[in-house]
């Protein structure tokens, strides 16, 4: 990936591939606790000479360099894995590689600005993310948001304009007669990929970043979600940082890592070590981004209300921004 400023530069290649390299133990750089059906580590990653090959056992091994990854597919019955392999953890990784903060976050422009939303599995990111494109704000990023130091500021890159929603969603923000018309995500997954550009607008640049919310969405019966209103407060540096590094997209995978050089030139002010430098760069965003907490009761009619309520609060934060400078 080239740095930001600059045109991008990265090649896809696929390539069948029956015969699996070995290596050595001591070039293992991380196995992931999650095991396949037959008790290996789901994920590995192996340092090579040339750069990492990200290793998915029986299915493919990724090689990854400078401005190229390579797809080894050892089962042509799993091709469909490719394409959630590399959308997912692989482009995560290599983000990683390349000096950015690769979080488990959607993205879309407010204004001149990227807004991000992050959330665990019951926070409703996807239906989040996807009512705001509905509504008029274009997509940045739909589950990778890749953050970058720039120029004195925090940079989210766009993404692949491709989203993965249910029938439902695409019911409530496509049309319900058009979910026969895409692809799914799995064969065993019921989420389908939908590109962007069908629910709404799409953004091809980088952005400086507003504020990263956390949401916190009320369960329906739950005790505070009965009569819950959107509440949104910001969050201490000492945990806005706990949480972006636990929201990394490969957040287990990059906590037991070894030691691993950077892919390419080190960006300014930016260590030449994995660990070193994700830590370095979360640090700089907790500084430079406002993390708030959005509170918000589950239901798609409260939908229209959380986004008066985060319009306001951007405001907000633009208006203090001005004082400021």
């Amino acid at each position: 990936m080239a740095p930001l400023g600059s045109d991008v530069d990265l090649r896809f290649q696929l390539v069948a591939s029956p015969q699996v390299q070995e290596f050595d133990a001591a070039a293992c750089l991380f196995q992931s606790a999650a095991v396949n059906h037959h008790g290996e580590s789901s994920v590995q990653g192996y340092a090579t000479a040339t750069g990492v090959v990200m290793r998915f056992p029986r299915i493919a091994d990724f090689w990854l360099s400078t401005g190229v990854i390579r797809c080894e597919l050892h089962d042509p019955e799993l091709e469909f894995m490719v394409e959630i392999c590399l959308l997912g953890h692989v482009m995560a990784y290599y983000l990683e590689l390349c000096g950015m903060a690769a979080l488990h976050a959607g993205a879309v422009r407010q204004g001149d600005k990227a807004v991000l939303f992050a959330a665990d599995r019951t926070g409703g990111k996807s239906t989040m993310v996807t009512s705001l494109v509905k509504a008029g704000f274009p997509l940045l990023a739909d589950d990778i948001s890749a953050l970058a130091w720039q120029d004195g500021k925090v940079m989210c890159r766009h993404g692949f304009p491709q989203m993965k929603l249910t029938p439902e969603q695409i019911a409530r923000f496509v049309a319900k007669a058009e979910a026969e018309n895409f692809p799914l995500v799995h064969p065993s997954f019921a989420k389908l990929s939908v590109p962007a550009d069908r629910v709404g607008r799409v953004v091809s640049t980088s952005l400086p970043v507003a504020c990263i919310y956390l949401l916190q969405r009320y369960l329906p019966g739950s005790e505070a979600g009965e009569g819950a209103r959107v509440r949104i407060e910001p969050v201490p540096a000492g945990e806005a940082m706990i949480q972006l590094i636990r929201h990394a997209f490969l957040a287990n995978t990059l906590g037991s890592h070894a030691d691993c050089a950077l892919l390419g030139p080190t960006p300014k002010g930016v260590e030449n070590d994995l660990k070193a430098s994700r830590f370095h760069l979360v640090a700089r965003i907790t500084r430079s981004v406002a993390v708030r907490r959005l509170w918000y009761p589950s239901g798609y009619e409260y939908l229209p209300a959380v986004h008066r309520a985060i319009a306001a609060d951007l405001a907000a934060i633009e208006a203090s921004d001005r004082q400021t400078a």
